[in-house]
Parts: C-alpha cells; sequence; structure tokens
C-alpha cells in the first residue's frame, strides 16, 4: 500500500521545483515571489534597483524557508504503530509511548479547503497521548480524518473524542464498518493443524485473519454472477479486504455494495460479503 509520507514528499518536490523554476502556469496562477510580495516590493519602474534588492532578499528568504514548509506538512502525516509502541517521527524529535500505558484523545478537528487527494475539504485531526508513565511526555499527532479509521484498528489502546469534535467519514469507511460487523456473524474458519499465519499482503502489519470460503446459497459456480470456491489460504487481513470490496464497487451506488460480488484479489475467484470467514 502507498506510504502518505512517500506521497507528499514527492508532491512537494514538484511543487518546490516549479516555485523555484516558475512554468508558465504557475505564472498564470500568480504562484510566483513578485506576485504573492506585489505589495511590499513595489514598482520595477518606480525604482528598479531599489526593487530588485527587495525581490532577491525576499526570494532567498522564501526559498530557504520551503524546508520548513515540508517540516509542518510532515507532522501531518500518520504515526507509526509497532510492537505495541505508538511512535510519531518529527524532524528533530522521536515520540514513543507504549499502548498499553496510553490514552489517547481526540482534541481538535480543523477543516481545510484544499485538498491533494480529493476536491472535498480535508479534515485534520490533532490527537493527545497522555501516558500514565510519568517519564514520557505528552504529545500530540495530527492525520487525516480518512486515516483515522485505519489508526483505531491498528491501537490496542482506546481513543476518546473530546467535547463537539465530530469526525467525518467517508461512504468506504462507513462500509467497513458495516462489512466488519457482518463478516463476525459469519461462521468462522479454523485453520488446520500446523499451519502458521503469514502477515496481511495488504499492508504487512497485522497477521492475515480471513479466508474466503463459499456458504452462500447458489445455483451453481458456472454463472458468472455466482459466487466461486476460492482456495487462497489466509492472506488478507479484515481491513485490506473490506478495502479491496469497497474499491470493486460502484461508487454512485452505495445502496448495491453488501448485495454484490468482487473477485478474490489474489485468486480471481468471485465472492460475496457472506464468504468471508474470520480465521480462528
Amino acid at each position: 500500500m502507498e506510504r502518505p509520507e512517500l506521497s507528499f514528499t514527492l508532491a512537494y518536490i514538484v511543487f518546490c521545483l516549479c516555485f523555484v523554476f516558475t512554468p508558465n502556469e504557475f505564472r498564470s496562477a500568480g504562484l510566483t515571489v513578485q506576485n504573492l510580495f506585489s505589495s511590499w516590493l513595489g514598482r520595477e519602474d518606480m525604482g528598479f534597483v531599489q526593487y530588485h534588492i527587495r525581490r532577491t532578499s525576499v526570494t532567498v528568504l522564501v526559498h530557504s524557508a520551503l524546508p520548513l514548509g515540508y517540516y509542518m506538512g510532515m507532522c501531518i502525516a500518520a504515526p507509526e504503530i509497532n510492537l505495541g509502541y505508538i511512535q510519531q517521527v518529527t524532524t528533530y524529535r522521536v515520540y514513543m509511548a507504549l499502548q498499553s500505558e496510553c490514552h489517547v484523545t481526540v482534541t481538535e478537528s480543523r477543516q481545510h479547503q484544499l485538498s491533494p487527494d480529493s476536491a472535498s475539504p480535508a479534515q485534520i485531526l490533532t490527537l493527545r497521548v497522555d501516558s500514565i508513565n510519568p517519564a514520557v511526555r505528552p504529545f500530540d499527532i495530527r492525520l487525516n480524518s480518512t486515516e483515522y479509521a485505519e489508526l483505531r484498528e491498528k491501537l490496542n489502546a482506546p481513543i476518546r473524542n473530546s467535547a463537539n469534535v465530530v469526525i467525518h467519514q467517508t461512504i468506504s469507511e462507513l462500509f467497513l464498518e458495516t462489512f466488519r460487523v457482518q463478516v463476525d456473524l459469519n461462521q468462522p474458519y479454523t485453520i488446520p493443524s500446523g499451519q502458521e499465519i503469514d502477515p496481511c499482503i495488504g499492508c504487512m502489519q497485522v497477521p492475515a485473519s480471513t479466508k474466503l470460503v463459499r456458504l452462500c446459497q447458489t445455483e451453481g459456480a458456472d454463472n458468472d454472477s455466482d459466487c466461486q470456491q476460492c482456495f487462497c489460504r489466509p492472506m488478507w487481513c479484515l481491513a485490506c479486504l473490506g478495502r479491496w470490496f469497497a474499491s470493486r464497487q460502484d461508487q454512485q451506488r452505495p445502496e448495491t455494495w453488501l448485495s454484490s460480488r468482487v473477485p478474490c484479489p489474489t485468486c480471481r475467484a468471485k465472492f460475496c460479503i457472506l464468504d468471508v470467514c474470520v480465521v480462528h
């Protein structure tokens, strides 16, 4: 799966190159030092030397501050959950707290009108990590609300919400919750004795926890609309399989998602939500 830090880094590098070398598209949009600071720079025809002294000075200052803009953006990346610890890495510090000793609270929510991933506004959440260990100082983590559900799955510690903080969820996230509830009602799958559980090949962070078993009642596997038997061993966790299921749906018709069939991400055998079994 694609890491948000890599996506942000690549996007920021492209932005910096365009801002420094200024292609015509940036000039047309007014994203130049001269345009952004026009009120302070004054007019070139009214004082050529003074104008360019100010222009070169502010250009050097702005260009040297670009790494700082990168640092502020990286602070919004989701924290790492590894070996029972919550880890937040910034440019100058590394924060670590043991999950079993933590209280995590959503303390703030901010709306940003511009989002690099979609045309809709982005919601940035601030979470406070407090440890009962007095040697561990509290710290804040920031992440996009679209990553909140994934963080909650990985985190063993409960997440509390402060009053008046509303977390916006996408249709896919709401479906993932329904998907999980329905799968819990299905018949579980017991792995054969001695068989090892591999890490989920979707996220490589948690053990595989699902197995596709043809349990739904269909007339036959010859019909393209029917479910088929999957012979793959457990290879996906519930969250990754749910996201795969949601990604194969008609995004304009969410009412059909629960009753639809999708191909297995590994062998392409068709299955429905009733065929997803939790591994015991």
